[in-house]
């Protein structure tokens, strides 16, 4: 769907509000073409990029997963803004908690994170990762620290874009349930698609 294709951009007799601007390019947005699954889909891949622990490349790891995986990429990168200065922290040390545990005995010898340089930065902290990764994880245990945090952080991640995926494609059944009309345009428009594709495979 193109931004300014839709009707809350079309030209009126009587101008929307833009509180109803919004409301419209929402549930246009929610109708369009695409089946739940894949919207989905899209939106919780981008979800679980922006709660991984590579940091500064949450938007370029979501635009390339979802081209390798035939999503749409705007949802992909909307997903990603998810983790953000202010959601990852707590992520970040469940994360790493996680990896402690999973790494069994010899993990919890190590000495804590420094988990105050990131207090101590604000949300600065996340335009430099390489300098918060040594201020967090330097000294003593670096690496099985960083191993911890890198393998509980994945597998986090993983599974909240799996729930941020259930969660999202169940708002959309509910949203198509209750406005019947944004259903019926999305339906008209894959048939539409897939017309216009079993023609070009004719030709």
């Amino acid at each position: 769907m193109k931004l300014f294709t839709s009707r809350a951009f079309m030209r009126r007799r009587h101008p929307l509000s833009w509180k109803r601007r919004w409301r419209l390019l929402l549930l246009d947005w929610l109708g369009r073409e695409e089946p739940h699954e894949r919207v989905a889909a899209a939106i919780a891949l981008g979800v679980a990029v922006g709660f991984s622990p590579f940091l500064g490349l949450h938007f370029v790891l979501a635009l390339a997963l979802a081209y390798l995986f035939g999503l749409n990429r705007l949802d992909a990168v909307l997903g990603q803004f998810v983790g953000n200065p202010w959601t990852l922290p707590p992520v970040f040390a469940a994360g790493y908690q996680f990896g402690r545990v999973l790494l069994g005995n010899r993990a919890r010898q190590m000495p804590r994170l420094k988990w105050e340089a990131l207090s101590e930065s604000g949300s600065t902290w996340i335009l430099h990762p390489i300098e918060t990764t040594r201020a967090v994880f330097g000294g003593h245990g670096f690496l099985p620290r960083l191993e911890a945090f890198l393998l509980g952080t994945t597998l986090l991640s993983i599974a909240i874009g799996f729930g941020t995926y259930f969660l999202i494609r169940a708002v959309l059944l509910l949203v198509h349930r209750r406005h019947p009309r944004v259903a019926e345009r999305a339906a008209r428009r894959r048939l539409l698609i897939r017309r216009r594709e079993s023609r070009e495979t004719r030709r």
